[in-house]
């Protein structure tokens, strides 16, 4: 949960107003429900295991410009990035590697996880302008979400019932604009929402060493010289709803260069859109209440997605031939979804929920395109692929008391290429008064090979689905003015995919462990002033190599302070602490340096009002040397390594401006 900060200046503010706030501040703190754990609604405290919920106006009057970096913020998430541009969420330490796909992505509830390399890289660069919160439950969700939710579920949900025009602009990167529009006829039960905005930008950082520089190469090599981050984002999120129905559309086109080069070879700088993703969703639906107890939701979803690679830098000239090589690739799947939810409540202590599900997924194009000088005679992907999934979920929710209330959850999900699977969840949350709090919970989840997996396996091997069990004790503390969480974790992950190498391709690797603690703590200081803060720890092993699981940390910290020293006004610091990351096994480098950003903001009202509201901020104030691990690219056996990984921006200004009717 995202708590602001503030502090009172002694002037011109009334006592009736400071309690005002506080109180105000309390019903969000102790009221802020989610679907997310148990698709029904639910205080955020009361749900199985620890839901997070990040508010759009909290996360803009932070800093966070997108929802990548918004994820950061949550206990035990860190943020990672592939070689040409792809972003990362690891959980818990799980999530580094090559097209990596280990947490499901919702967006206002549609899943987003392309069955190509099951991630969803368009939502999460997704701009904090259009998002109203962001809900993150960390652990096995695949009792409710089926496949993907194996290390963690999101769900970002869009903002709707606001009236605004907006712009933005940051110092060497994204700058754009875009609004909200809203109107609803209460009588007629009719309302109307449109949230669009598109940003550009030509970004690039500094790199010293490319891998040609570190095979022995230079004279080849475009380094020293910028990575190649352009950039383009367009998202348009339209809804319609009538009584009980609603219509649902969402169009998502993120464009992006070959940042680092997809052999660690790179890129000229020349402010290519190399990749390009996008998705185009259709949702109809209905919520019916079909008597005083019972009640159903029904949806239907059509979903689009498209990856299309433009002249992808693959080798400089002189390397293999005499000229530079690109490559262009072209893929399309289209998935096609029908839903039902019945919830019964035979009485005021008993909960029952059943879910049937039929999806159909579908390649429709995959294309692999070489110049002719450099012709590769073998397919990409095979076109023909298809997969059917017909999953069935049972949940019982039972409250034994007033004080302790019971949940168990059981899912099966039956594919036509690849088995069937059950997850299965057992959760009990004790409400000691109501103060204290007490949640225990086992899970189970899996994550089935993604197309690209399938194939591509080493050795022409079949892949097993990746499992993974985790225990989870948690405990609320809740007072007047402040908030705190624990919670204790272990889980055991069996069979985990990842990318062996560019020669061999996927891999079962050995059975992992992870166990850990993650703490929060938010305390209103007076009136005014606010502090959220989190520390995370988890030891990671590979039982395999007998090391910690790469790309991650074991220790992740967030502390926020925000002041609001007189009406709209308020300034907001945020420190984030990443702490050392391992590198992945046969990589002889020490772990890559731990680093803190701190980024400061200043703000002016909030698009949540009304009238003028503006944010301006600077990221990495204190200009810290930011780098995520670099993934593994080989050629012919020979690894080729970024040896300063990959550097990310210094300190930069922005600035947010808009206009609230």
């Amino acid at each position: 949960m995202i708590l602001a900060v503030a502090f009172s200046s002694g002037q011109a503010q009334t006592e009736t107003a400071a309690d005002a706030a506080k109180l105000q501040d309390l019903m969000a703190l102790l009221e802020q429900e989610t679907e997310l754990a148990t698709r029904s609604g639910m205080n955020a405290d009361f749900v199985p295991g620890m839901a997070t919920i990040l508010i759009g106006e909290d996360l803009m009057a932070r800093g966070v410009r997108n929802v990548s970096e918004a994820l950061a913020l949550v206990p035990g998430i860190s943020a990672g990035l592939e070689m040409t541009g792809e972003r990362q969420i690891l959980s818990r330490g799980v999530g580094y590697g090559y097209a990596s796909g280990n947490i499901k992505v919702l967006l206002d509830g549609v899943s987003m996880n392309a069955t190509l390399y099951a991630t969803a890289n368009p939502v999460l660069n997704i701009p904090i302008e259009q998002v109203e919160r962001i809900e993150v439950i960390r652990g096995p969700g695949a009792s409710v979400h089926g496949e993907y939710a194996f290390a963690g579920v999101i769900d970002v949900i869009t903002r709707q019932r606001q009236r605004n025009l907006s712009a933005q602009a940051m110092d060497g990167a994204d700058h754009g604009g875009g609004g909200i529009w809203y109107w609803q006829d209460p009588e007629s039960g009719l309302s109307a929402s449109f949230n669009v905005l598109g940003l550009d930008g030509d970004a690039g950082v500094a790199v010293a060493e490319d891998a040609l520089i570190a095979i022995g190469q230079p004279a080849l090599s475009n380094a020293p010289g910028p990575s190649n981050e352009s950039h383009r984002y367009r998202g348009l999120f339209a809804n319609l709803r009538w009584r009980d129905f609603f219509i649902a559309a969402k169009l998502l086109d993120d464009d992006y260069g070959d940042y680092f080069g997809i052999n660690h070879f790179l890129p000229p700088d020349d402010d290519r859109l190399a990749s390009r993703q996008g998705y185009q969703s259709l949702q109809f639906g209905a919520d019916l209440a079909l008597g005083e107890r019972l009640s159903t939701r029904l949806r239907l979803e059509a979903l689009r997605y498209e990856r299309d690679r433009d002249d992808l830098f693959v080798f400089p000239a002189g390397f293999v031939v005499d000229d530079p090589v690109y490559m262009s690739q072209t893929y399309q799947e289209t998935r096609y979804l029908a839903a039902a939810d019945l919830d019964w409540r035979p009485n005021d202590r008993h909960q029952l929920l059943l879910g049937l599900e039929a999806s159909q997924v579908e390649v429709d194009e995959a294309t692999w395109d070489w110049p002719a000088i450099f012709a590769v005679d073998y397919p990409w992907l095979d076109d023909s692929r298809s997969r059917r999934l017909l999953s069935l979920i049972l949940q019982d929710q039972y409250r034994l008391s007033e004080a302790v209330t019971l949940t168990g959850a059981l899912r099966l999900d039956d594919y036509s290429d690849i088995g069937s699977y059950v997850s299965p969840r057992l959760a009990a949350v004790w409400r000691i008064d109501s103060e204290n709090i007490l949640k225990l919970q086992y899970a189970q989840a899996f994550r089935p090979p993604t197309f690209y997996e399938l194939e591509y396996p080493a050795d022409g091997k079949m892949l097993n689905t990746a499992e993974i069990a985790t225990y989870e004790l948690g405990y609320i503390l809740r007072k007047p003015s402040w908030k705190g969480r624990l919670i204790l974790f272990h889980s055991d992950l069996s069979d985990p995919i990842i990318f062996g190498d560019s020669e061999n391709g996927y891999i079962n690797s050995a059975d992992a462990r992870l166990r850990g603690v993650e703490l929060e703590y938010e305390q209103r200081l007076n009136a005014y002033l606010r502090v959220d803060a989190n520390l995370s720890y988890v030891d990671s092993l590979d039982r395999g190599s007998g090391q910690a699981l790469p790309g991650g940390t074991d220790l992740l910290g967030n502390l926020a302070l925000l002041w609001r020293p007189r009406e709209p006004w308020t300034a907001a610091l945020q420190l984030s602490y990443v702490g050392a990351r391992e590198r992945r096994v046969g990589d002889e480098r020490s772990a890559l340096d731990a680093y803190t950003t701190a980024d400061l903001t200043l703000s002016y009202g909030s698009a949540s009002g009304a009238g003028f509201y503006a944010h301006l901020g600077v990221k990495n104030l204190t200009d810290a040397d930011v780098r995520y691990p670099d993934q593994l690219a080989a050629l012919g056996g020979v690894a080729l390594p970024y040896l300063d990984d990959y550097p990310r921006p210094g300190r930069r200004w922005w600035l947010s401006v808009g206009y609230a009717f």
